[in-house]
């Protein structure tokens, strides 16, 4: 691939394509239309409007191509440029010696015909062209390569005109931003102190929220040179660089911790702005201070809170380190040795001994019951919940299965018809049904079989769980704190149990932002509901 030469009036050719000012504007509808003109007239599927930049070739407007520009090196509008005065047709790019090795040949473009007509302006400065190009090897006929010509030189009126229009609207910007110049770059109100300071480093404008900081007038200030104001030391040390390097067009940012008049000592994040008139240059320096004193005292009681719950948490990690291992170990032993006791020598003991002995394997068991519940609902705080469609039918069936020897002993039954699908997380919501279904079957009257029924309710933006059971009822002065921790509404020996199970429950309930409730009526039964937010189950399901 041979690289095009270099335009011997390069320098002045940049210059004036860069004056125009139409580099990397929006696309416009002239400029498309003569691209469409283009491709109706040569019937080719690709039709540009090029200009030729120092290191690209920017497409102004573009048919048949996704890019906005190519590299200049590969760009056969970089070749048709150093021609001014004629369209450079290439019938066929691959015995081009020029192109036959361009990328754009012998890659995915597959590019075979060109035909461009350089955009020249009336002092001669070629800076790109009008081009077509088809993916199969062609000619042009002599009326087709006069209307490239045409439109090539309709380029060049419309580049002088949108030159024409954009100084226009310079100008008249220009007299707005002068006019009102000062009023946007400093306003006179709002809770952050605002000061507009010129090239002397004088103050010529400060809002109200700076007079009520400094306690002062503000003739005090205004016309003051900052120097003055701020104190020669404290300047030179603390505010000449910054200020200088804003003065010279860099915003600057810094925080500090400032001693105001009538405020006191406050922590500010100060930003200092430079103010631009319509040609760029810099006539001034917004200086904004926000206070942000509140914020540094948050975050200290903040870094103070996050040190107290990462102590918390590790005081809860030993905890559950204790309960998994330290406590786990003496009681496993208490209860394998009772139970060898039990099967080995229990016809040797004493009936005495036998009901002690009955006690304290009965203890153990409870005991470890209730290390099982304990350490079920501490660890509920590290569980990361994951929400998710559930199917409570499917659900429920692992918690019969889970229970039939339960609902063997008790002669009970659950129902469960059709119910719809839940958004939550489904391994704890199934410890939630079957602790609720448990209770059901285990708290039942005398004489009667228990039947526990589960059904789902949606609506005003909740998902209701309810699971009712035909049991012996809670009295309506222990409804309130039959979720407490280790609260038992029964004796051991009338109904087993560690009194963690609606703790976990409620917790559970917490963990998904729902809650847990009970209606219950003494002698005809009760009625736990797990109310969760309702979400949409289609994305998910998706």
């Amino acid at each position: 691939m041979q690289t095009s030469l270099t335009p011997a009036n390069e320098a002045q050719r940049l210059a004036r394509l860069h004056g125009l000012g139409i580099l990397d504007t929006l696309p416009q509808q002239a400029f498309d239309d003569i691209s469409a003109l283009a491709q109706t007239i040569c019937g080719t599927p690709v039709a540009l409007v090029t200009l030729i930049d120092k290191d690209r070739q920017w497409f102004k407007s573009r048919i048949g191509v996704d890019a906005q520009e190519t590299p200049r090196e590969i760009a056969f509008c970089s070749h048709a440029i150093l021609d001014p005065d004629n369209v450079m047709v290439v019938e066929d790019l691959r015995l081009d010696p020029r192109f036959s090795t361009n990328p754009l040949v012998t890659g995915p473009t597959d590019a075979r015909f060109y035909a461009g007509a350089p955009i020249v302006t009336d002092d001669g400065f070629a800076l790109g062209t009008v081009c077509v190009v088809d993916l199969k090897a062609r000619t042009l006929e002599p009326l087709q390569l006069d209307a490239l010509r045409r439109l090539s030189s309709l380029v060049t009126r419309l580049l002088e005109q949108e030159k024409t229009r954009l100084l226009d609207a310079a100008r008249h910007a220009a007299s707005d931003q002068l006019r009102n110049e000062q009023l946007t770059a400093m306003a006179t109100s709002g809770l952050d102190l605002q000061a507009y300071i010129d090239p002397s480093y004088t103050y010529r404008h400060v809002n109200e929220t700076y007079l009520a900081y400094a306690g002062c007038q503000r003739d005090e200030v205004v016309g003051r040179n900052v120097r003055d104001q701020l104190g020669e030391e404290f300047f030179r040390e603390m505010v000449e660089h910054k200020l200088s390097r804003a003065m010279a067009g860099e915003a600057v940012f810094y925080q500090r911790l400032a001693h105001y008049k009538a405020k006191g000592k406050r922590h500010v994040e100060v930003a200092l702005l430079p103010v631009r008139n319509h040609v760029g240059t810099v006539t001034g320096v917004v200086m904004r201070a926000h206070d942000i004193q509140d914020l540094m005292e948050n975050e200290v009681k903040l870094r103070e809170t996050v040190a107290k719950l990462e102590h918390k948490t590790l005081e809860q990690e030993r905890f559950i380190h204790i309960i998994s291992h330290d406590l786990r170990e003496p009681i496993n032993t208490v209860n394998n040795f009772t139970s060898l006791l039990v099967s080995d020598h229990h016809s040797e003991l004493t009936p005495t001994a036998q009901r002690y002995l009955a006690f304290v394997q009965s203890g153990g068991l409870r005991m470890g019951f209730l290390l099982d519940d304990l350490l079920h609902f501490v660890r509920l705080d590290h569980h990361a919940v994951e929400i998710r469609p559930v199917d409570i039918n499917h659900l429920m069936r692992q918690v019969q299965d889970d229970l039939s020897s339960v609902m063997l002993r008790v002669g009970g039954r659950i129902d469960c018809g059709a119910q719809p699908l839940v958004m939550s997380d489904e391994s704890l919501l199934r410890i939630v049904l079957k602790n609720l279904t448990t209770n059901g079957l285990t708290f039942s009257r005398r004489g009667v079989p228990p039947v526990v029924h589960v059904s789902v309710e949606q609506a005003d933006g909740i998902q209701r769980i309810h699971v009712t059971d035909n049991g012996i009822g809670i009295a309506p002065d222990r409804q309130h704190d039959v979720f407490d921790m280790f609260k038992r509404l029964h004796t051991r020996t009338q109904h087993k149990g560690s009194g963690l199970g609606l703790s976990i429950c409620r917790r559970i309930a917490q963990l998904h932002g729902g809650s847990m409730s009970v209606q219950s009526t003494v002698g005809e039964g009760s009625c736990f509901t797990l109310h969760l937010p309702a979400q949409s189950t289609e994305h998910h399901l998706e």
